[in-house]
């Protein structure tokens, strides 16, 4: 399996893997699919601050994870939002788990100091794969999407990514070299 950064090249890849999420599930509270490039703009936007990771067997996208700002103001530089999405038929199979890993990884070397993980609850799968990730619930806010004419709620997980009382810095993607983002999923 290789892990590397995305490419808008892989947006129809990645739409198909996401594409059930939207249609069949409340993991995403996303309601219509969308466009390929509309994808094609996350995966653009996204990458120049955050790392946005796929995963890859035999050529195959089987899945991605990525970083995102967690809330616009300037004291949130600090921590990120995690998204990942695993193809139905590779779950199960240390694929989401090597993406965390490397995502993690890549984000503590940036100087983050929280990953938070927003998760539609119910959903037992994903929080036990967080859970033994090192994620700990922090809060559930109730009733907080509305799709498939039903209420869910949503539980946030974090990750302590640093300890230190000191601050660094956060570096942007879009400030390293090629060979300094390399070596961060590495």
């Amino acid at each position: 399996m290789e892990i590397r950064y995305a490419r808008v090249s892989d947006a129809q890849a990645c739409l198909e893997i996401y594409t059930p999420y939207v249609l069949n599930t409340a993991i995403t509270f996303e309601l219509e699919v969308p466009t390929l490039k509309a994808f094609e703009t996350r995966i653009q936007k996204i990458s120049t601050e955050f790392p946005y990771l796929v995963a890859c067997e035999n050529g195959e996208i089987l899945g991605y994870a990525y970083a995102s700002r967690y809330r616009e103001r300037k004291a949130y530089d600090w921590v990120v939002e995690l998204s990942i999405y695993v193809n139905k038929n590779a779950q199960a199979q240390g694929l989401g788990t090597a993406l965390y890993h490397t995502l993690l990884s890549a984000l503590t070397k940036l100087h983050y100091q929280r990953a938070y993980a927003c998760i539609t609850y119910p959903n037992d799968q994903s929080i036990q794969f967080h859970e033994k990730l090192g994620f700990e619930p922090i809060g559930q806010f109730k009733k907080s999407g509305y799709k498939f004419e039903k209420w869910f709620d949503i539980l946030w997980m974090e990750l302590a990514l640093q300890e230190s009382e000191k601050l660094a810095q956060v570096l942007l993607l879009s400030a390293l070299t090629e060979r300094e983002k390399n070596a961060l999923i590495q």
